[in-house]
């Protein structure tokens, strides 16, 4: 990867800039780094489709079977409705198809916190009366036919078929007692058949985010083959082959290939990137909610990347290269250094240090930074972010050898990778190298899972239609 030598560098003593680069060169990925993770991703994805159940508990992923196979192909007819439901707010989405072109409607409800912490049948019938005002506002009460809703679940869920999953646990904001084990499916149909009986409305699919995001990114650009979260937390799904899924007990029919949910955030959790870490990731784990958990996510993802920054610049105040040996706040508090502030640092351009000062001033620090100082912080920003970058595009570089095109475009949902600065470019300067024979293109599929959720609907009744059997 890029060494320390050819980072943009502002000015600096000489022994400030070889103490700086002597705490940043160890957390710089190397080719032969990126190579070795590559191919241990790749290793943990053959287990995971190896058709041994013992065999799959040795990998640290799911490759969980979505059971879409159908993607959009610009003749869509119709309308389609779409829920996604991932923490306080959900969504609820109209698409009106007309010769393959969507025109979408959505609109915001928020669950309260008595309902997000109360039984999980009262979540369930606010999702319902919900999806009775939406169709009462936009005319579709009195649909003659049931219109088909593709449901985006974003909790930790095993897929079971096209239209029914298993909850595994609960995440985000939503703290149900109870709920573990059942079906957002029938968990839906039962509240609809409580709350809103004559809800013209079928439950044709649900997916999972990525999916979703993979679908809508797909109605954008057809050459979309992976669906990408990157926000507080991360995820993926891609186009497989089913050639390539040994434990496939589906069909072979056209088209041969499926969306696999992939689950990568708990990858490295068996210890096998461990060689690859370093001292900041162990700490930041140690004291994160889910220490041994969610390995991965702590390398790239939001809800970490501002802690992971911090504890750098700790060790640097610690040796005396900041502040003069004084951080205060920033050395105190654990967690107040968020990834909001890594990316106000690193949009600062040139010699502009205004946005840093303002993150600076919030930990007391602003009257005491030096011109140096500042110049470090940025550095350090920068380096962690491009880190983290990094990690989330090795593991794209797997996928995108996987799907095998020539033309890869991958579709991106999520705070992190919307706002950040220099996400983008980072992610590509590993994908343009490791990526040999294919074109990747990134793009930002804004709150799509919403959308997607509708577009997986389209997929469920044309694979319903044709007996397309993915399980």
């Amino acid at each position: 990867m890029e060494p320390v030598e050819k980072r943009s560098k502002l000015d600096m003593s000489d022994v400030t800039r070889k103490k700086l680069d002597a705490v940043l060169q160890p957390i710089t990925l190397s080719d032969d780094a990126v190579r070795n993770i590559i191919d241990i991703f790749s290793k943990h994805m053959e287990l995971a489709n190896n058709p041994d159940e013992n065999t799959r508990k040795k990998s640290d992923l799911l490759m969980g079977n979505s059971f879409i196979r159908d993607l959009l192909d610009g003749t869509e007819q119709g309308e389609f409705l779409g829920l996604d439901l991932g923490g306080t707010n959900f969504r609820v989405v109209r698409v009106s198809f007309k010769d393959g072109e969507a025109d979408t409607t959505t609109q915001y409800y928020t669950l309260l916190e008595s309902v997000l912490c109360g039984p999980v049948a009262g979540v369930f019938d606010f999702i319902a009366e919900s999806i009775q005002d939406f169709v009462n506002r936009h005319g579709l009460a009195k649909s003659d036919e049931k219109i088909p809703l593709g449901f985006t679940f974003s909790f930790p869920s095993l897929q079971v078929s096209l239209n029914q999953s298993v909850i595994l646990h609960w995440t985000k904001t939503l703290r149900c007692p109870d709920g573990i084990g059942d079906d957002p499916v029938a968990l839906l149909e039962a509240a609809i058949a409580r709350k809103a009986k004559d809800l013209p409305v079928k439950i044709v699919a649900v997916m999972s985010d990525t999916v979703s995001t993979l679908m809508a990114g797909n109605y954008l650009d057809k050459k979309c083959r992976i669906g990408l979260i990157l926000g507080t937390g991360c995820n993926a799904a891609f186009v497989e082959h089913i050639s390539e899924i040994d434990k496939w007990t589906g069909d072979d029919k056209n088209p041969q290939h499926v969306i696999v949910n992939v689950e990568l955030g708990s990858f490295g959790d068996s210890g096998c990137l461990d060689h690859h870490r370093t001292d900041y990731e162990r700490e930041l784990d140690k004291f994160s909610n889910h220490p041994s958990s969610f390995t991965f996510e702590k390398s790239c993802a939001g809800m970490y990347l501002g802690e992971f920054v911090r504890l750098v610049l700790v060790k640097l105040i610690q040796e005396g290269v900041l502040f003069g040996g004084k951080g205060g706040k920033l050395v105190e508090e654990r967690w107040k250094f968020t990834t909001s502030h890594v990316t106000a640092i690193e949009s600062d351009q040139g010699l502009s240090t205004a946005n840093t000062m303002e993150v600076l001033n919030k930990f007391d620090l602003d009257t005491v930074a030096t011109a140096e100082d500042i110049a470090v912080v940025r550095e350090v920003a920068e380096v962690g972010s491009r880190r983290g970058a990094h990690w989330i595009a090795i593991l794209m570089v797997a996928l995108v050898n996987r799907v095998a095109l020539p033309e890869v475009t991958i579709a991106i949902d999520g705070s992190l990778f919307e706002r950040h600065p220099k996400y983008h470019n980072s992610m590509m300067e590993i994908l343009d190298k490791f990526c040999p024979s294919s074109k990747v293109k990134l793009i930002l599929a804004k709150d799509g899972s919403g959308q997607g959720g509708a577009f997986g609907a389209v997929s469920a009744l044309r694979q319903a239609a044709r007996g397309i059997r993915s399980a």
